[in-house]
């Protein structure tokens, strides 16, 4: 069975929502017509047609941001049911707004319910509709996606049996990767086409669009490195067993049947987390320089007094993209130490001066790096800028890092080993990556004031 690819169906179910979501609009206006010797008399009819684009445009657009129009391969009719229902409820703060600003509308109450209602069970039926025709155009292999499996043990077959007894979810296992690949065979009929190393040529080779990782015993740094070639050669990536929890935290997590898959790959912040964050740093700098401003001072004059040597310290750090910037700090070693040697694992460190111990333990050694917050090199929360001589040696997966603004603070100060440099305790920084919110950077400061006040994990 031929039909329409996904984008044409995409922009048909958009129009037909358009139109249902104008009926929706017009068809509360007839029912109040209709009730006009109940509840009185009501506006013009030319008032609701005017501003129709002004309710048909915002509306659709809630529907955008709900996922309606994506494709949904392993979500059941009841969620997508529900994301309508979410839909429908903020299309009513949407009318409502309308309603409120341009109040020479004059909208009545009961056609702006009504609306809602109608447009709930219009939208409803039109998301049935084409989940079904999706389902039709899957089972009929005219939708079907191209699959690599990852991985060749009870699994990974177990996987295949799931993705053949569920044709509707439209995925074509075109064959298996296996770490242990040693020379042609296959698996359940799909042929295993070689090494996990060489997933960048088969993907391309084959034409896989999705990659299922169906392999327990592959590690953390593995996964990683296959998360970032998918990302590259943009394919989709799920992973079917449960590690890698510190990635897959926050990720939605899918169902082939009864066997749970979480998808991971690259996550884009929200298009106004970068202009807030950046108000937020400005701000925050701003207020803790002043209010810090004396104890800076005393620090520094402390610093000098008890050890020879300049108060304040400057070591060159990578930023975001790569870009190498001077970081300030108050020095907390001898003089004569090379700025650029490993950080201290511990307090009894003979390089680090007795004020430098106290500031240290206190973090206070950090403060001045809010002058690198305002000239934009850093952010009050992100992670930790590294070193060059430690950058040049990154692997790919490793320099992702540097894809956002290094920070003051970040998951690393709070949570990870302290025992441990911070270029061991990447799994933070990953997660910071793909989960950063205003929501989360607030946590994180908070509780690095909580961490700073106890002095937990500091030396």
């Amino acid at each position: 069975m031929s039909g329409p690819d996904s984008l044409t169906l995409r922009r048909l179910h958009i129009a037909t929502d358009c139109i249902l979501v104008a009926l929706g609009w017009l068809g509360a206006y007839g029912l109040r017509c209709a009730l006009v010797p109940t509840l009185g008399p009501i506006n013009e009819l030319e008032i609701y047609v005017g501003v129709l684009p002004l309710i048909v445009l915002p509306w659709i657009l809630t529907s955008w941001l709900f996922g309606i129009y994506r494709s949904q391969r392993m979500k059941t009719l009841v969620d997508e049911l529900q994301s309508v229902f979410q839909s429908a409820a903020l299309g009513l703060l949407v009318v409502s707004a309308v309603g409120f600003f341009f109040r020479e509308f004059y909208f009545g109450r009961f056609v702006v319910l009504a609306s809602v209602c109608l447009n709930f069970g219009l939208q409803g039926a039109s998301r049935i509709f084409f989940h079904r025709l999706e389902r039709r155009l899957r089972i009929s292999g005219a939708h079907d996606v191209p699959a690599l499996i990852v991985g060749t043990g009870v699994t990974a077959i177990r996987l295949l049996q799931k993705l053949q007894d569920h044709p509707e979810i439209g995925y074509r296992v075109v064959g298996f990767l296996d770490e242990r690949f040693d020379g042609e065979k296959d698996v359940a009929g799909h042929p295993v086409l070689g090494d996990v190393e060489d997933l960048r040529r088969i993907v391309e080779k084959s034409g896989a669009r999705e990659v299922f990782v169906a392999d327990p015993g592959i590690g953390h740094t593995r996964m990683l490195s296959l998360v970032l070639e998918c990302e590259d050669l943009g394919v989709n990536f799920r992973v079917v067993t449960n590690l890698f929890e510190v990635l897959t935290a926050g990720s939605p997590l899918d169902l082939v049947d009864d066997l749970p898959v979480v998808r991971l790959g690259r996550q884009r912040a929200h298009p106004f987390y970068e202009p807030a964050k950046r108000a937020f740093d400005l701000v925050g700098a701003c207020a803790a320089l002043l209010l810090a401003a004396p104890l800076l001072a005393w620090c520094a004059w402390r610093v000098r007094c008890t050890s020879p040597g300049p108060a304040f310290l400057l070591q060159r750090r990578v930023g975001k993209n790569g870009t190498p910037f001077e970081m300030l700090k108050l020095r907390s070693m001898r003089h004569d130490v090379d700025r650029y040697a490993e950080a201290p694992r511990g307090a009894e460190d003979p390089r680090v001066t007795a004020t430098g111990r106290w500031l240290r333990r206190t973090s206070l050694d950090e403060l001045p790096q809010l002058v690198n917050v305002l000239r934009g090199d850093m952010s009050l929360v992100g992670p930790r800028p590294e070193m060059p001589f430690i950058v040049d040696g990154y692997g790919e997966w490793e320099r992702r890092r540097l894809s956002v603004k290094p920070g003051i603070t970040g998951l690393w100060q709070i949570l990870g080993r302290k025992d441990l440099p911070m270029h061991e305790n990447l799994q933070y920084d990953f997660y910071y990556i793909r989960n950063r919110s205003v929501t989360l950077d607030l946590s994180i400061l908070v509780r690095t004031v909580g961490a700073v006040l106890t002095r937990r994990g500091a030396f």
